[in-house]
């Protein structure tokens, strides 16, 4: 019976699912890099700013800002992501508050199945090779014409044509 108290006891809260643009832009605005902050700088800093691990930090990251740039939110250049400047920020803010107007997908949890099964597809899509014999590709020879050699005789005709000159 005791036991029975105890799991009553506790109440689950119910995890919300976290606004990761609203993160990525605040980020992106308190690293205030001047080229733009690269998307491992942007994952580190929410890594660490939250208690959420790493490789779903990642994800997540990855995905808010394709969307952000998509939706106009963020400017992109070589890799480097940054906040659009004047006009464009009031456009941008404008944008980024219907996008958190949006729904967001519930928290997802995954087994350690799903897990294992994505990996068994990962591996299953190459093909194994077993030593180097397997995928060797055969020498394939190609076929030459005959060597052409100049004659004595053909290269002295096309030089006694450029010395003379021509009469037409």
């Amino acid at each position: 019976m005791a036991n029975k108290e105890t799991k009553t006891g506790r109440k689950s809260k119910r995890v919300k699912p976290i606004k990761i643009a609203a993160l990525v832009v605040s980020a992106i605005q308190d690293l205030r890099e001047t080229k733009g902050s690269t998307p491992k700088k942007i994952t580190g800093y929410i890594s660490y700013a939250s208690s959420i691990p790493e490789q779903r930090v990642k994800r997540q990251v990855k995905a808010a800002l394709k969307r952000g740039v998509e939706y106009g939110i963020l400017r992109r250049y070589r890799g480097h992501y940054f906040l659009p400047t004047g006009d464009e920020l009031d456009r941008a803010n404008r944008i980024a508050i219907r996008f958190a107007k949006l729904s967001t997908p519930a928290p997802t949890t995954f087994a350690k199945s799903k897990i294992k099964s994505s990996r068994k597809m990962k591996n299953s899509k190459r093909p194994q090779r077993i030593g180097n014999k397997t995928r060797k590709s055969e020498k394939v020879e190609k076929t030459r014409s005959p060597t052409v050699s100049a004659s004595s005789s053909l290269t002295n005709e096309i030089a006694s044509d450029i010395a003379s000159p021509r009469t037409e």
